[in-house]
């Protein structure tokens, strides 16, 4: 038997429907057109080409082996915060927190010892603009995401991109009922650490969610932020038309979360963001995504019931 809607079921619906209106407006206005590239080398056009070249055959593939190492690293930390803290809520917290602060940490020292393994500064215009200035070094990338960065540019993504997921979970929700309807039923349970989130008891102690909830609104968005759409989307932008590699790393985001359910929304989310990035830096990047798990999270606990369908 269904549960039956609440008030804050409704309240989200509302929500969701008004957001993703606004969203489409946002849309209409190019504000996910992906505008002209402009490829840049690993270091500054100053060097050689014959180093810019070594540089590249060496360091290409840093961003791949770095993600396979924080795989590896995160579970030795979750068997060592689990041997501390047990494997509840409040271990997995703590563990998603640790590995993502090396991920960041790891990627950051990328970012200033070996410029052009993480790309931070925007690389795209629109027509009639300026191509943007090449970053010299890996503090001028921070510098130029940071000047790319506005509020009102942070809002306006997010509402397009909450657009794009919604429009891709609809759709999503179309295929599962197609395969339904011949008989074929798909998995339909939401994300793990969504589930964790919905099913949490509010009659304890706070500390549990509070980790949980920093590791996915703040943690989360930065380690993979930087290395999805710092390190692994440029790295495919080197090897494939643009285009392929945007749709590629939007694959690889969404099957990387482990949710069949939740794949398409989650694919589309990657592969826009990887414009966001080469329109408006990645500190955008990272604010979107940020501000969107932030809400995703409040509506998971004011209405956990309609916000699990989408």
């Amino acid at each position: 038997m269904d549960t039956p809607l609440g008030l804050g079921d409704y309240l989200f619906i509302a929500w969701s429907v008004v957001t993703a209106l606004a969203g489409v407006w946002f849309l209409t206005r190019h504000v996910a057109h992906p505008a002209v590239d402009h490829p840049r080398h690993f270091f500054g056009s100053n060097l050689p080409a014959w180093i810019r070249q070594a540089v590249t055959f060496f360091l290409s593939p840093a961003p791949i082996l770095l993600f396979l190492v924080s795989m590896i690293g995160a579970g030795v930390i979750l068997s060592f915060t689990g041997s501390l803290f047990g494997q509840g809520m409040l271990s997995l917290g703590l563990t998603a927190l640790t590995g993502q602060g090396l991920t960041a940490l790891t990627l950051l020292t990328f970012t200033l010892a070996a410029p052009g393994t993480v790309h931070w500064a925007p690389s795209a215009s629109v027509e009639g603009i300026a191509a943007p200035t090449a970053p010299i070094d890996g503090i001028d990338e921070i510098r130029l995401a940071g000047r790319a960065f506005r509020v009102s540019t942070l809002l306006q993504t997010y509402l397009a991109i909450f657009a794009v997921a919604m429009m891709a979970a609809l759709l999503w929700k179309g295929f599962y009922y197609v395969c339904e309807t011949q008989g074929q039923l798909l998995p339909d349970e939401p994300q793990a650490v969504v589930q964790m989130v919905v099913d949490f008891d509010w009659s304890g102690s706070w500390a549990p969610i509070i980790a949980f909830g920093l590791s996915i609104v703040v943690g989360a968005p930065i380690a993979e932020e930087l290395a999805f759409r710092g390190t692994l989307y440029p790295l495919l932008k080197g090897w494939l038309p643009r285009g392929y590699a945007i749709v590629l790393t939007g694959l690889i985001f969404g099957i990387i979360h482990g949710s069949l359910s939740a794949f398409l929304p989650l694919a589309a989310f990657g592969a826009v963001q990887c414009i966001f990035r080469d329109r408006f830096g990645l500190l955008t990047c990272i604010g979107i995504h940020m501000l969107f798990n932030l809400v995703t999270f409040i509506w998971l606990i004011l209405a956990p019931h309609a916000s699990t369908q989408f």
